[in-house]
């Protein structure tokens, strides 16, 4: 009994040892795959390019000699299952079928994103050998190509700067020009508008047009206003600014017959002249009446002293025909009063007042010796002296305006200008695009998948930008700290 217990026991034991140690052995796995899994990131090949596909490599270990080998592709499918990469776009090349223990085989999986969407696949490989089989996961992320996300991004960040250019020059610039088009429209249509009133709008238009080129806005704005009201002004009252113009040309006239070489008259000229060009200077018509009656005037003056001296003359002559030998002394005399009437200036009242003191004692003291040497003709010429009636030009209707000098504009740096211009463009487009590139291209991995909505994400984010940057930027400029403009 003791005997078969014994024997028990060492069956039992011996048993024992077996199961022990072939459970490692089982254990141990024959075939291993290293990566166990295999995941690709990738680029998609833009079209018209031929890209080189995607190498992985997979070794292959085994404690066993196998024979056999095979890898069998699969379509790797995306998550919203509506495209795969296909089992073609998988190539594997193995270099035997067979594998030795301690002797791993290598062999290389390509992938050919050529004409693949982009997103996230999985599926996996088969690995299946004489005694078995393996399943390699397999996940791909596929986004599309730097180069259009980034012609997108740029092309947002654009327009967001042309909107912002526009919105800052461009709309301030058309509609100055849209109201310099309406008066040059309204000038167009009045024929009879005075060369006064054209001349002030055009040099108001000039610094409209100077104004415009160096983006001066305000000035410009302020330029057409002017423009605008002194049109306004010509419309308010055109019927008393024609008659009066018409009558600045009477007056014009009425110096033909004066002599053109005396200073009074080239003085009344000038000041004529300069009550025509400065007419829409005038803030309303009765100024300019004002200053064409006071013209008016110093012409009657004129005409009523050239009167006085020829009645001198016309006395002169009579005294000559009695005393001869007085006719160069007076002939001097009346020289000397014509060359003092023509030197006069017509806005010295008291010259002229002593001119014609000096004139009448002249042609009192001609009538007593013409008196003395006649005591028959003495009243009748007495009579023709004192009684001789003198011409005087109409009054006048409206008034005249002061010279301005037109305003020059200074020159600017218009290189430097340019290329800083250029330069803070070229800056923002950088750093904007490279900010907005980073984020919604670089960090994702899958760019692309959900189609044109990627696009547009990338397009709103760089016209934002732009947009942002320009209002903080006028925030900014609002704030008037030094060295901001």
């Amino acid at each position: 009994m003791k005997r078969s217990q014994k024997t028990m026991i060492s069956l039992f034991m011996l048993t024992l040892g077996f199961v022990l140690a072939a459970s490692p052995a089982q254990a141990e796995a024959k075939v291993t795959l290293n990566p166990s899994s295999l995941t690709v990131v990738g680029t998609q090949c833009p079209a018209f390019f031929k890209c080189p596909p995607v190498k992985r490599n997979l070794l292959v270990k085994t404690n066993e000699v196998i024979t056999d080998l095979q890898v069998i592709t699969l379509d790797l499918n995306r998550a919203d299952s509506t495209t795969i990469v296909p089992t073609s776009a998988i190539r594997l090349a193995l270099p035997n079928q067979s594998v030795q223990p301690k002797q791993p085989l290598t062999f290389p999986v390509e992938f050919d994103f050529n004409k693949i969407r982009s997103g996230e696949y999985s599926g996996q490989l088969l690995v299946v050998y004489d005694n078995g089989e393996l399943s390699v996961p397999v996940i791909v992320r596929l986004k599309d190509h730097w180069f259009f996300p980034l012609l997108v991004l740029l092309l947002g960040v654009g327009l967001g700067i042309g909107v912002s250019a526009y919105r800052n020059d461009g709309m301030p610039r058309d509609e100055i020009i849209v109201q310099v088009g309406r008066i040059r429209t309204q000038i167009q249509a009045d024929p009879e508008l005075a060369q006064s009133f054209q001349g002030k709008i055009a040099r108001h238009l000039i610094d409209v047009e100077t104004t415009l080129t160096n983006k001066r806005w305000d000035e410009a704005q302020k330029a057409v206003v002017q423009a605008q009201a002194v049109w306004d002004k010509w419309r308010k009252e055109r019927e008393d600014w024609l008659a009066l113009v018409n009558y600045l040309s009477e007056l014009f006239d009425s110096l033909e017959s004066l002599n053109s070489n005396a200073p009074y008259v080239q003085e009344v000229r000038s000041q004529l002249e300069n009550a025509k060009r400065q007419a829409a200077d005038k803030e309303a018509t009765q100024k300019f009446r004002e200053d064409l009656d006071r013209l008016r005037q110093q012409i009657a003056w004129y005409k009523q002293s050239q009167a006085k001296l020829d009645q001198f003359n016309t006395l002169r002559n009579e005294l000559t025909q009695l005393v001869p030998d007085k006719d160069e002394f007076l002939r001097r005399i009346s020289q000397g009063l014509q060359n003092d009437l023509d030197q006069l200036s017509p806005t010295d009242k008291k010259f002229t007042d002593d001119w014609h003191q000096k004139v009448n004692n002249a042609i009192d003291e001609l009538d007593k010796e013409i008196k003395q040497q006649s005591v028959t003709e003495t009243k009748d010429t007495q009579i023709t002296a004192r009684d001789a009636n003198y011409t005087t030009p109409p009054t006048l209707p409206n008034p005249v305006p002061e010279v301005i000098s037109a305003q020059t504009n200074s020159k600017q740096a218009a290189r430097n200008i340019y290329w800083f211009n250029w330069l803070s463009y070229a800056i923002a487009v950088g750093l904007l695009a490279g900010a907005g590139f980073g984020q919604l291209y670089a960090n994702q991995p899958m760019f692309g998948a959900n189609g044109p909505s990627d696009y547009f994400s990338l397009l709103a984010w760089g016209f934002g930008a732009e947009a942002s940057r320009d209002a903080i930027a006028k925030v900014v400029r609002d704030w008037k700290l030094p060295g901001l403009k």
